[in-house]
Formats: structure tokens, sequence, C-alpha cells
């Protein structure tokens, strides 16, 4: 009987262990990155929902951050614009989902509990505005820019709908 239980408890500890893909492939950090468009130089704050920290002294910038502790606030400043702040959600790791194929629930779980289901996206955008525009030209160049980015991020969220003509008919 206590073989068996040791055996039970050696297989489960196996099981485990291989089962946590998320965890081993791509861990429970993430490399982190912020840029602030059209004003290059700001310094930015990332804050998780636990507290944690991380301080990126100069943009474009990375940082590493934990994972699993979402969602992230990241508030960057740069002399002669305006504070600006903004909440990135995590999503899905997709080597999570290698769990319930190959391994089942308990590798989701290890996963869950870890951090390493999660990820945010590798790279975010924050756009400062200046407090004082050079003229009403630069302002609406700049608000050109922004609306440009915004409607381009729009696009990628779109799925794809290869094999299907603009009319709706397959090709």
């Amino acid at each position: 009987m206590r073989n068996s239980i040791l055996k039970c408890a050696s297989l489960l500890a196996l099981g485990l262990s291989m089962s946590a893909c998320s965890t081993i492939t791509t861990g429970t950090t993430q490399d982190f990155g912020v840029n602030t468009p059209e004003a290059d130089g700001a310094s930015c704050e990332l804050k998780d929902s636990k507290g944690a920290m991380w301080t990126i002294p100069s943009t474009p910038g990375t940082v590493v951050v934990s994972k699993g502790d979402g969602p992230m606030q990241v508030t960057c400043k740069k002399d002669g614009y305006k504070e600006a702040s903004i909440t990135v959600n995590e999503g899905f790791a997709g080597m999570t989902l290698g769990n319930v194929i190959l391994g089942g629930g308990i590798g989701v779980i290890v996963d869950a509990a870890s951090g390493a289901a999660q990820e945010y996206p590798d790279e975010v955008y924050v756009w400062l505005e200046p407090v004082k525009w050079a003229s009403e030209e630069a302002k609406a160049e700049w608000e050109a820019a922004k609306a440009a980015f915004e409607a381009e991020q729009e696009l990628k969220k779109q799925p794809k709908q290869e094999g299907y003509s603009s009319a709706g008919g397959n090709e």
C-alpha cells in the first residue's frame, strides 16, 4: 500500500512538472516595451494590480515585468508635455493551450497560479500631448498622427477574412 501511494505521488509530481507548458516555455516574466510617439525621452512608471512597480527612465524603453498581476497602469511624463496614463490588460498566453491538449487541466492550473497563463502585449504606446502648441498646424499634425496610429491599431484587432472578396463571395 505504501509503495502504491509513493508511486502515485511520484507520478503526480512528474505530471505537474511536465504539464505546465507556459510556465516552462515562456516563464512568469516578460519584456514590456513602452513608446511615446512624438515625445521620445519620457520617463514612465508601470504599476500592476498587486502594487509592483517598474520604471523606464527614457522612452522608447523596455523592462522585464511579472505576468499574472494585471492590469498594468502605465504613466509617462516629460517636461513640456501633459502627463498621460493608460491601463494595459493581460491576454491569454497561447502556450497554455498546449496544457489542455498535452497535459490536461493540471498544467492549466499551474500556469494560472504562476502567472504564465497570461501575458501583456510586447509593446504599448502612450501619447503625450504638449502643454503648449508651437502653432495650430503643429497641433493638427499631432492629432492627425495620433488618429492614424489609432486607426492602424484598430485594423490590427480585426480578424482577417481570407478567401473572401470585398463583395462577400468566395474567391
